[in-house]
């Protein structure tokens, strides 16, 4: 699987070193025996180092990976070897896309409307001169005058200033001291104000605090250290196990939002206010092991991602209580993951003994404006976009798959298989004052392809969804039968789908797979439930979206069979269907009783 630190958390090795000081027996037939020793050992060190680069090309330098694209996705190569870009954010006032090689140390942009990049040489970097490795950088943003970029660095345990003016880089050493690492692994930032920003690192359990006006380049002046009370939270589990997620900044509320875990054991999210210089520590359901990704939205609903399931969250957190119920929590689960990672292509059902709710990963969480929530699927190799007004989920595949992160045999296998390791993504919903903006995107980075990409959100998902019941409810013990019908309509006729999907022809049809997750299970699993759908495979004729003439494009039958005893709860279903660049689905609610 992959070589990414997830919220995995290494401790500091010590290096020791075994000096031979005397060789007692000198003789011809010893030193001759010394030498030929040394000369294989130093042979067979040579052949282990090449062989170790050689791997760690193929899992991070995407050196058989060309740009690909499909209806909404267009990828492009870096022009630089083995970037490994992670850290990567839209500038609407220059109309450019900045990301982090984090391999040699490299800032790029990249203007959308010339396709073309430029890049700046970051002053210092810890693996530019070695023969494999980087430092992780997975986050960038602006800061709120626009005028500057900050980005992280693992491995020199900094923060980086870039001036766009000046083009001038700043750095800002941590002041972190820890007995089990040498870094506090900086993940993410978020401002308050022009003068002031936040930021948290992996293996730091504090919050760090940054007086913009008040740092100095080479220098941690500036900086504050206010550590989080999470001392009792996690009182079992070995300090070295827990670590900060990251964070998110609600400036209409004057708090920062964090997400603390032991990864797979569990997990708490931390609110301070930054008026009170207070912390609120909230207990997660035991569910919920391992929350990363953090956002809130315009309503002030707090959204996490739990990256060991294919879950994510919306929170309602209480005012009088640090304990989340299931009255405070609503979870959403992606799709289960498309057989295309495993290599069998997404419409073919042939093999029935498949179990694809394993899980998808959802990383990293945003919120748009037009209240989207947003979050890229790790192994899933989708970004998905959730709609809570019309409770619809929309995912979009990426189009590259990496074998080597997969099942499949990459020796003997001609499949397409695994993923693309899209491991950070930003949302440009806003025009630019730039007359080239080239309109609504989300941009993102392909760690192990060096690549970056966008989906084209000004190209419409052409059909809609509906689910009639869309409640319903099962009793434990009569192994009772519930029946959904999902409908397949044309999006609105008012827009001129003739000029959007040129590539379809009038005798083209466009298959797709009916598909179900379920709350009842982190990666999706519907345990206690048999689902049969009629027709398994659902084809549309794409003249009829096209013309527009036929509303009504057809009907799938969903029935659900209750099969073993299912706790008594409020879960719900995402049912929908899965096409080769999209996947669509809506909720329906289920009700389970005794």
């Amino acid at each position: 699987m992959s070589q990414i630190p997830s919220i995995g958390y290494e401790i500091m090795h010590k290096t020791i070193v075994i000096a031979i000081l005397s060789i007692t027996i000198m003789s011809i037939f010893g030193i001759s025996m010394i030498y030929t020793y040394a000369y294989e050992t130093e042979s067979t060190k040579e052949h282990e180092m090449t062989n170790q680069i050689l791997e760690f090309e193929k899992w991070n330098c995407g050196i058989e990976s060309p740009p690909n694209s499909n209806y909404f996705v267009t990828e492009f190569k870096v022009p630089e070897g083995c970037s490994i870009p992670i850290a990567i954010t839209y500038d609407k006032t220059d109309n450019k896309v900045w990301f982090i090689s984090t391999r040699n140390g490299t800032l790029f942009g990249f203007d959308p409307s010339k396709q073309v990049f430029e890049s700046y040489k970051i002053p210092f970097w810890y693996s530019r001169d070695l023969p494999a490795g980087n430092s992780w950088s997975w986050d960038i943003k602006l800061d709120n005058t626009n005028s500057s970029l900050w980005f992280t660095d693992e491995k020199l345990n900094s923060l980086w200033k870039f001036d766009k003016i000046e083009k001038k880089f700043y750095n800002y050493p941590i002041p972190f001291h820890s007995e089990f690492f040498s870094t506090s692994y900086p993940i993410s930032m978020g401002f308050e104000n022009n003068n002031s920003m936040y930021f948290v690192g992996i293996r730091s359990l504090s919050l760090w605090h940054g007086q913009i006006d008040k740092m100095i380049n080479g220098t941690s002046e500036g900086l504050r250290e206010i550590p989080i009370p999470l001392k009792d939270v996690f009182q079992t589990i070995p300090t070295y196990e827990v670590g900060l997620g990251s964070l998110a900044v609600d400036n209409e509320n004057k708090s920062i939002w964090i997400t603390a875990l032991a990864f797979g054991k569990k997990g708490v999210l931390i609110k301070y206010s930054i008026t009170d210089n207070k912390f609120d520590i909230f207990e997660l359901p035991k569910n919920i092991k391992s929350p990363t990704g953090i956002a809130v939205d315009p309503q002030g609903n707090v959204w996490i991602t739990d990256h060991a399931t294919s879950s994510f969250y919306k929170i309602s957190p209480p005012e009088n209580s640090n304990n989340i119920t299931s009255l405070n929590i609503e979870q959403v689960v992606t799709s289960p993951l498309s057989s295309r990672i495993i290599g069998i292509d997404y419409d073919d059902i042939s093999n029935k003994s498949v179990n694809l709710h394993n899980n998808t990963l959802p990383y990293w969480i945003k919120t748009t404006k037009d209240n989207s929530i947003w979050t890229n699927e790790h192994v899933g190799n989708k970004i998905a976009r959730f709609v809570p007004d019309n409770d619809t989920l929309i995912e979009y595949w990426i189009p590259t798959q990496n074998i080597h992160y997969s099942a499949c045999n990459p020796i003997n296998n001609s499949n397409q298989c695994g993923y693309s390791n899209i491991l950070q993504f930003d949302v440009s919903t806003e025009s630019s004052n730039d007359s080239a903006d080239i309109g609504s995107k989300v941009w993102f980075t392909e760690q192990s392809e060096n690549k970056i990409g966008f989906i084209d959100l000004d190209k419409i998902i052409p059909i809609s969804l509906s689910v009639n019941p869309k409640v319903i409810s099962l009793r434990n013990g009569n192994y009772s039968t519930e029946r959904i019908e999902l409908s397949v309509s044309n999006i609105d006729p008012s827009l001129d789908l003739q000029k959007q999907i040129q590539g379809f022809t009038d005798n083209s049809t466009i298959s797709f797979k009916p598909i179900i997750s379920g709350t009842f299970a982190p990666n999706g699993e519907l345990r206690g439930l048999q689902v049969t759908f009629d027709p398994e495979i659902f084809e549309i004729k794409s003249h009829h979206i096209i013309e527009n003439k036929t509303t009504n494009l057809g009907r799938i039958g969903v029935t659900l069979v209750e099969t073993q005893y299912i706790p008594p709860g409020n879960y719900s279903l995402m049912i929908g269907l899965e096409g080769q660049d999209f996947s669509i689905l809506k909720k329906v609610k289920l009700i389970i009783s005794d």
